[in-house]
């Protein structure tokens, strides 16, 4: 319930921006794109950090003031800042995207520069502080300064500094842009890049389309890359897509919307209703089964846990893949893969009720499991596909008799 009030929040945001910036006449673009991105389908319903920060972005961007003629423009701007703010503190590299928006209004303001200044550092000095004490009271129990946890800091400090997320794995610098871009867009790409062309003479659009490069350059430095990093700019860019499907010429725009349609939500639904399943049905069983134990022998985060079982007295483990200490160091996910036998020969819990893991995992450590007297008693269908050869196969649910 609270996902889908957070998609109607970010769909309503993005579509009242677009026709700040494009006019109203390209409303009903603006509904079509929305509600037919395969993207914004598949994610409006994820539970993670990356959608409500794509949310509060949206949200803040929509009370930004693009002009400071408006006699309204600091309740705007107040609001804008408060929810830019809590966008940071869900993902602290949030801050890159205000840092430029925040220059550019500075060097527009003139005679408001202090006014810009000053409500900025209150209110955005008064939202971290909170994040701050809240996580200090939280994680130690004590108020003081000397105990306090600066989430942000030790964020930024540990995945861009320390590079620690390399571990994850190493992407060229033109991923987003060979990859990461054409995927989430995939047929509103071309429309997207069209009605920027269309909408460059206007200034205001013309830095929402600056901010748009700006966040993929400096996202583009970074080593490690995912789809979900950009999620906050694609509102932007379906924004720029409505525009270029509304200047299509009127004898191509029919065409061009039944394409949309025969790509994205096909899409859409294979990707959110087939596509890796099986590890959520898997969960499901968990849910509804209530087994003793638990132990998931699968590569780290690869099924949801209590935001799925809602079980948290039952006794579930999963292969971790906390950071190494030193370079030749593998995690837990990655010694099990090493030698699967031998792991479980050697492990340090007791034997579950219940295993789960994807059935190409099973001949390698099947004697083992007979012995221990495991047998199949459900098997999910997971994926067609996979680039991972890990996860790849049905996902079986083994139970000791």
């Amino acid at each position: 319930m609270l996902q889908a009030v957070l998609a109607a929040v970010a769909d309503y945001s993005t579509y009242s921006l677009g026709k700040k910036l494009m006019g109203d006449a390209i409303a009903p673009y603006m509904l079509f794109t929305l509600l037919s991105s395969w993207y914004l389908f598949f994610m409006a319903g994820r539970t993670l950090s990356n959608t409500m920060e794509t949310v509060l972005t949206i949200t803040a961007l929509n009370d930004w003031p693009l002009s400071l003629a408006s006699p309204n423009w600091k309740k705007g701007y107040t609001k804008a800042l408060v929810w830019a703010s809590l966008a940071c503190v869900m993902r602290p590299t949030n801050a890159l995207l205000w840092v430029f928006l925040g220059g550019h209004l500075l060097y527009r303001a003139k005679g408001h520069r202090w006014t810009v200044a000053m409500l900025a550092s209150l209110i955005t000095g008064t939202v971290m502080a909170s994040n701050v004490a809240v996580d200090t009271r939280i994680y130690t129990g004590a108020w003081g300064l000397s105990s306090a946890v600066l989430t942000p800091v030790n964020f930024i400090r540990v995945n861009v500094l320390q590079s620690i997320s390399v571990i994850y794995g190493v992407h060229p610098w033109h991923w987003y842009l060979s990859q990461g871009i054409p995927v989430v867009l995939t047929t509103y790409l071309p429309f997207a890049i069209f009605g920027y062309q269309k909408s460059r003479h206007n200034a205001e659009t013309r830095h929402i389309g600056h901010l748009v490069l700006y966040v993929i350059g400096v996202y583009s430095l970074l080593s490690h890359k995912e789809f979900r990093f950009i999620f906050p700019i694609v509102p932007l860019l379906l924004i720029f897509a409505a525009k270029g499907l509304k200047e299509t010429p009127p004898r191509w725009k029919r065409m061009a919307c039944v394409v949309l349609l025969c790509t994205q939500v096909p899409m859409a639904i294979y990707l959110s209703l087939a596509h890796q399943r099986g590890v959520m049905d898997a969960m499901l069983w968990v849910r509804e089964q209530q087994p003793a134990s638990v132990g998931v022998l699968m590569p780290c985060h690869s099924t949801p846990w209590q935001s799925v079982v809602h079980a948290p007295d039952m006794d579930m483990w999963f292969l971790t893949c906390e950071p190494p200490l030193r370079d030749d160091e593998l995690d837990e996910a990655d010694l099990f893969y090493t030698d699967p036998a031998g792991f479980l020969r050697e492990m340090d819990r007791p034997w579950p009720t219940a295993l789960l893991m994807f059935d190409n995992l099973l001949p390698s450590i099947q004697s083992l499991l007979d012995a221990q007297g495991y047998r199949e008693d459900a098997r999910f269908f997971n994926t067609h596909f996979h680039d991972d050869w890990r996860r790849r196969g049905d996902v079986l649910v083994l139970c000791r008799e």
